[in-house]
């Protein structure tokens, strides 16, 4: 069938979830598309998913893990091996579903967008079939990550990668970074000076060191972070110990209207990860002319420009972190001139640049039914 899939772990707030839905509403325009989920999460972004591409999902639900620790951080031994039992089911359903799943699908092109898909991809792929992988993170020198990428993916016709940095270390390489759509509504001249971050609250993506930044300014007024995952009650008992509720709102999980409009009321995204692949965070924030300042890590020089749209600043450098802050919000000059190289760079990724790539490899594959529809 000429169609093409896209494999996804869930329809939630992420930036892998967010760039999947940017490219199938894209390609549906002149292509049959399909997104095929593991989980249906309550919390999604399906509003966001044009009429044309279908949905299906494999499992539905979602992961248990939140209910397991709390059960197991409560003492309810009883609960938690139920919910134990529970987890191991889901586990189980989420690889054996989506192997059923590429092993039935007929599309011409199937794409995944997890490395644990594109594994079972390049696996059980039917032989007609036109495997893509797109590789969202950077290996960091991760030998585990490196090894699948050498010698899991060998069925895949195409990997493609979102920056520059990933390209250098891998064959058979396109590269063809996530796509932005440029919002609509009029951005906020006058904003307060206040900070934001979205993202996983995860270890790797150091949010706590954020809020330490934070302390360390001396123009700043607020400080948003939306995002939800492990480290919530680390970071929620760090800013009760530095008594900043006032100041540091977390604000958990947040859908996309909300999130826009805390970006809109913020003047700064702010980042601190150990490691990120071409986070839509930044691109969502330089589309609405917020300069983004971040730790000098691999795959954020391809939308970071140090000194044009903001400040790449040497890992766990606190203090020029939080001096190149205070520069922004007092040098009124300085912010207009990285507002307007914000907006720049972030349309070097709509939607019309970033398909030319996909165009090129899918009309190798695939009959164009512009005419058809």
């Amino acid at each position: 069938m000429n169609k093409i899939t896209f494999l996804v772990l869930h329809l939630g707030y992420g930036g892998i979830p967010t760039s999947t839905i940017n490219t199938a509403n894209a390609l549906s325009q002149k292509y049959n598309v399909e997104i095929i989920s593991i989980y249906n999460l309550k919390n999604n972004q399906t509003n966001l998913i044009a009429k044309k591409v279908e949905v299906r999902y494999l499992y539905n639900g979602e992961p248990n893990r939140e209910e397991l620790y709390n059960y197991l951080k409560h003492f309810k031994l009883f609960k938690t091996f139920k919910e134990a039992l529970k987890s191991i089911k889901i586990l189980y359903l989420k690889k054996h579903l989506m192997i059923k799943e590429i092993k039935n699908n007929n599309s011409k092109i199937i794409v995944g967008t997890e490395s644990f898909i594109s594994k079972l991809l390049s696996i059980y792929k039917n032989k007609d079939t036109i495997a893509i992988a797109i590789e969202h993170r950077y290996h960091n020198n991760d030998s585990k990550y490196l090894n699948i990428l050498k010698n899991k993916y060998l069925n895949i016709d195409y990997l493609f990668t979102l920056t520059k940095d990933m390209q250098k270390d891998y064959e058979r390489i396109i590269t063809n970074p996530n796509i932005i759509i440029i919002p609509k509504e009029e951005v906020l001249k006058t904003k307060e000076n206040n900070l934001i971050s979205i993202s996983r609250l995860h270890p790797g993506k150091k949010v706590g060191d954020l809020v330490d930044i934070f302390t360390k300014t001396k123009k700043t007024k607020q400080f948003f972070i939306i995002g939800d995952g492990e480290e919530y009650h680390n970071i929620e008992e760090k800013i009760n110990n530095l008594k900043l509720n006032k100041k540091v709102k977390l604000l958990g999980y947040q859908n996309q209207e909300s999130i826009h409009k805390y970006l809109n009321e913020s003047k700064i995204l702010v980042m601190a990860s150990k490691t990120e692949g071409l986070p839509m965070v930044i691109l969502e924030a330089l589309s609405l002319k917020l300069p983004c300042i971040a730790y000098d890590i691999p795959g954020l020089k391809d939308l970071i420009i140090d000194g044009e749209n903001g400040f790449l600043i040497k890992e766990n450098d606190q203090k020029t972190f939080a001096r190149k802050i205070d520069l922004l919000l007092t040098d009124k000059k300085l912010y207009a001139y990285m507002q307007n190289k914000a907006y720049q760079k972030a349309l070097e990724y709509t939607a019309v640049e970033v398909i030319k790539k996909w165009d090129e490899v899918i009309k190798k594959y695939l009959k164009e039914e512009q005419d058809e529809k």
